[in-house]
């Protein structure tokens, strides 16, 4: 609907970002919500605000994924990626990104000293904005000290961030749940998911983690299926070709159904 991208389109966007920075795959997200106005009143259908903190009851975790007409299997592999993507970044090595990790600035086509850039001090930036200003009357800056702002020389891969390997092997975001009973909160704030989806009173959920701990590449694939569907869950659409195509269209879902057929 609109051409700007919403706080509700960047929590979508930013989802994607976090599964793929772990070395998860590629999330295609589509664009155009709208976000609530500021004094609309909350939905009596709206989850609790703790609903994943693990201080609410395995029961009520598993009637918000129905009520919101999501199957256990797209529920398996949604909590499994939030499991999967806390335990892989609490692993990664800790330290200040910003220090020293940075590689060194290059020039296409050049080798050696001679492909390193020179890096601007505050005087050789106060030196060209004053050239700027002395063409015309604008408002004139001056650069004093560090205020803390930092500029990243780039965002990195899916192996990479800012400059800085995560790993030298590329974890595969199957791993939480094929070490699902393994899983203990001094990895991760998540810990809960394990006793979760291994709960006898949801066999079918047991049933798609031994799958997926199994067959990576399955579970990369439901999991495109999976984060779509959560990221459009009460999709509206405004006119035009969208909702000609999509408006009162069944969505794709991962059905339990095809568990038999799938073993």
């Amino acid at each position: 609907k609109l051409s700007s991208i919403t706080i509700a389109d960047a929590v979508a966007l930013a989802g994607a970002e976090a599964v793929n920075a772990v070395g998860g795959p590629v999330l295609p997200t589509q664009l155009g919500r709208t976000d609530a106005a500021q004094k609309a009143p909350i939905p009596s259908s709206m989850p609790p605000l703790n609903l994943f903190t693990g201080e609410v009851d395995n029961e009520i975790v598993a009637d918000q994924f129905r009520a919101a007409g999501l199957t256990e299997r797209e529920m398996t592999a949604l909590l499994g990626c939030l499991l999967s993507v806390d335990t892989i970044e609490k692993a990664t090595p800790e330290g200040d990104w910003r220090s020293s990790s940075k590689p060194k600035f290059r020039e296409a086509g050049k080798i050696g000293r001679m492909s390193e850039f020179k890096k601007l001090s505050d005087e050789d930036i106060e030196a060209e904005l004053a050239k700027d200003g002395m063409d015309d009357d604008e408002e004139s800056y001056t650069v004093s000290g560090d205020d803390g702002w930092y500029i990243a020389d780039t965002f990195g891969t899916a192996d990479s961030r800012f400059g800085k390997s995560l790993s030298k092997e590329k974890p595969e975001l199957s791993t939480s749940l094929k070490n699902l009973a393994k899983v203990s909160s001094a990895s991760t704030q998540y810990s809960w998911v394990g006793s979760f989806l291994l709960n006898k009173d949801l066999p079918t959920a047991q049933s798609w983690v031994n799958k997926y701990g199994s067959k990576p590449l399955l579970y990369e694939k439901d999991l495109k299926v999976a984060y779509n569907a959560v990221t459009q869950l009460g999709a509206e659409y405004t006119g035009g070709k969208y909702e000609s195509l999509l408006k009162n269209k069944k969505r794709k879902t991962l059905n339990d159904d095809e568990l038999e057929f799938l073993r």
